[in-house]
């Protein structure tokens, strides 16, 4: 399992750092011995223990619970804050990836407006932008070689204003330019703006290039950080955002109920999660000769998009929520969008286990995608034989205390594209926001009679399913 984690962790992390030593401390036993019953590496147990790394997932931190004989209490205390810790190292991967970007960004548009060599007996490098402006929409000063004749029209009047340097829309360019604006009284265009030129308003239309440049590069650069920085989503039905992963995405989403502002919460989406995390089915175009073996839970959203793998007859989705701000806000209900639904087509099936199970049951929503209005309806979970309580909506979230929510969507008769649309509403605002695969659907397809296949250790290679095996 790969590890995440920050050099640099928060409280949480910490905390939850400080609890699994003292749990390994108390149980009498080594990083070594303790990392083997729980199946993890002992360097990475120390760095789960050092809070030098946040778990990914929650598992491994459950097993190093129970091996040391923590109570149920103990245990949701973990997991509250493991949910946190996670939390802070999605924004904080967010956050470095952003000044980055950013830093590279700001670097070439300085270059490029710095870029004037000016010594210490010339003018700063704003005054230079501002000549270099002036003269390529006046032209040239009088006496100059390359002075245009008297009476051109890109000849500014004598006695005229300086004009000065002022920002505008640029028609199709999604941001602003420098553009010179006319002395007062000067001829305006159609729409009101000053006409490029002279006074008579004949000129060629001017621009200061260099200047331009520089600017929009660096107010882009500047826009891209601030959009990465909160977390910015697609709106409802739009396209990932560049640089967005494929089967998770998390941060603050645009509110397609059209209420001011964003949404006052963050999420974090996993569609690639199994039952028990090993048991789950991808369909494929492909003979088994040409598929590799099965990946580990954690690896399974890279295997499935290199394969062009589809779930097969259940997607689980976790959606963690968590309050942005000081208020608390409500999760009143989330509604099942079905965009297509296709017939089956018929394809292989692989399943990454011949069964597997464990004691822990957890409670999900469950969408049955064969509907034809599908709900999400709430269902009990079991640990070890104490019923979990079904996570029936409305459901509270804030900044200290998030929320994981399970979805497990299931169809036998269709290859359906579904996202979920999750009510809110706090401080006398409300809305909803669309929980989808990354800008995308999700997708999930029934088996549809396709041959099945289980992987065979010994062997090393895929061989025919019993037909019960399920």
């Amino acid at each position: 399992m790969a590890d995440g984690g920050t050099d640099t962790p928060g409280a949480a992390a910490r905390e939850l750092a400080v609890r699994l030593e003292a749990l390994r401390t108390a149980s009498g036993r080594s990083y070594g011995a303790l990392a083997r019953r729980a199946g993890i590496g002992a360097a990475t147990l120390h760095r789960y223990c050092t809070g030098r790394t946040v778990p990914q997932e929650f598992a491994p931190v459950e097993r190093i619970a129970r091996l040391c004989g923590c109570g149920r209490e103990e245990a949701a205390e973990l997991y509250r804050l493991w949910v946190l810790a996670d939390a802070d190292r999605r924004t904080a991967g967010r956050s470095g990836g952003a000044a980055g970007r950013t830093g590279g960004a700001a670097g070439r548009s300085g270059g490029a407006v710095a870029g004037t060599g000016a010594s210490p007996a010339q003018p700063p490098p704003q005054a230079q932008a501002r000549e270099q402006a002036r003269v390529q929409a006046e032209g040239p000063p009088p006496g100059s070689d390359s002075a245009p004749p008297p009476g051109r029209s890109g000849q500014q009047a004598p006695g005229a204003a300086e004009p000065v340097p002022v920002r505008e829309p640029v028609e199709g360019a999604g941001g602003t330019g420098p553009v010179t604006a006319a002395p007062a009284g000067g001829a305006r265009g159609p729409a009101g703006h000053p006409r490029r030129g002279g006074p008579g308003g004949t000129g060629p239309r001017r621009k200061a290039p260099r200047l331009r440049t520089a600017l929009l590069v660096l107010s882009c650069a500047v826009g891209a950080a601030l959009a990465l920085a909160i977390g910015l989503r697609p709106s409802a039905g739009g396209a990932p955002a560049p640089g967005a992963p494929d089967r998770a995405a998390a941060g603050a989403g645009a509110d397609p109920a059209g209420s001011a502002g964003p949404p006052p919460l963050a999420w974090s989406v996993d569609a690639d999660l199994w039952e028990s995390g090993c048991g789950h089915t991808y369909l494929l175009d492909r003979a088994p000769d040409g598929v590799p073996p099965p990946p580990v839970q954690a690896d399974a959203g890279a295997w499935a998009k290199r394969l062009g793998a589809v779930d097969g007859g259940s997607t689980r989705v976790g959606v963690t929520v968590q309050g942005t701000g000081p208020a608390t806000v409500v999760l009143e209900a989330v509604q099942v969008r079905v965009v297509e639904r296709r017939e089956p087509r018929g394809l292989r099936a692989y399943r990454m286990s011949s069964g597997c199970g464990g004691a822990l049951t957890p409670r999900l929503f469950d969408v049955d995608l064969d509907r034809p209005r599908p709900l999400a309806r709430p269902l009990p979970g079991n640990d070890s034989g104490s019923v979990l309580p079904a996570a029936d909506l409305p459901y509270t979230v804030s900044r200290a205390e998030p929320e994981t929510l399970l979805f497990e969507g299931r169809s036998v008769g269709c290859d359906c594209d579904w996202y979920l649309e999750v009510r809110w509403s706090s401080g006398g605002r409300s809305g909803s926001v669309r929980i989808d695969d990354g800008g995308r659907p999700f997708r999930t397809s029934a088996p549809a009679g396709g041959a099945a296949y289980a992987y065979d250790y010994a062997l090393g290679s895929w061989r025919p399913a019993p037909a019960s095996d399920s």
